[in-house]
């Protein structure tokens, strides 16, 4: 059962960041808040539903970058034409997001600021260079998606801030999203693009306590089984040590044949 809390509804982005606190917790779809309140993970006073706040909404170009509003769902961001044109491997990591329900709910804030290890959203976005506006009564700030998200469910978010929007520079790396699941979340996901005339950046998700990133000059520096071995996976009921190394390996090895555009991925 879900421990009782009052909702504050705000319409203008003002009045939700005066609202947020310790005690009064922000939130949009609620996909990974309610099972956290039902787990009794986390306790709150008042929930602070942002859905009638407009700058939180859209996805549009401003200048060198993609804006990407937190209130965006999962689904309205794989269909979306702009995404979709300018940095097609995010709307590929987002229709593979969970499942029906939290693609059709579940919001691009909500995701990086739950940080729950095993995110699609994440991989993806540090493998393009991403990053994040945090809006408080002091001010705002950005921050790189690697920069913000600290480990398992742990942010550089204060109770006080409030993610407004995600942005990613233009033109955005060209590059493969693949991941190999078993459940709802993935076991291993793998984040390849082309950096520059011939680098390359991969970042592993899912596996580790945070996303791990590999920059190389070549995509013939990349040591598949040397990466693999050196990674900390996280055993559960997806899979063991051994195993997850096994298959980040397979998964890096098909990354970069995806990049170089040699057979099936």
């Amino acid at each position: 059962m879900l421990p009782p809390f009052a909702i504050r509804r705000p319409t203008r982005l003002a009045d939700a960041i005066a609202l947020i606190n310790d005690d009064c917790v922000p939130y949009w779809g609620g996909t990974e808040l309610l099972l956290a309140m039902k787990m009794g993970l986390l306790r709150a006073e008042a929930l602070v539903d942002l859905k009638a706040i407009a700058e939180l909404e859209g996805i549009r170009r401003e200048g060198d970058s993609l804006v990407i509003g937190a209130g965006v769902s999962h689904d309205e961001i794989a269909c979306n034409d702009l995404v979709r044109e300018h940095a097609n491997l995010l709307a590929v990591a987002e229709a593979t997001v969970g499942n029906a329900r939290v693609r059709a709910q579940g919001t691009i804030g909500g995701n990086l600021c739950f940080a729950e290890p095993r995110s699609d959203v994440a991989t993806a976005l540090i493998a393009l260079d991403a990053t994040v506006r945090l809006i408080s009564a002091e001010g705002a700030r950005t921050l790189s998606v690697a920069e913000f998200i600290l480990g398992p469910y742990w942010t550089q978010r204060e109770s006080t801030e409030l993610l407004v929007d995600v942005s990613i520079p233009l033109p955005a790396a060209v590059g493969v999203y693949l991941k190999f699941q078993t459940v709802e979340r993935p076991t291993v996901a793998v984040a390849a693009v082309r950096r520059g005339v011939a680098g390359v950046r991969i970042v592993i998700g899912a596996v580790s306590e945070v996303p791990v990133v590999l920059d190389r000059d070549s995509i013939s520096e990349v040591d598949a089984a040397a990466v693999a071995a050196d990674i900390e996976p996280i055993p559960d009921l997806t899979g063991s040590v051994r195993y997850k190394r096994h298959v980040t390996e397979v998964y890096i090895r098909r990354a970069i044949k995806g990049l170089n555009g040699v057979g099936n991925v």
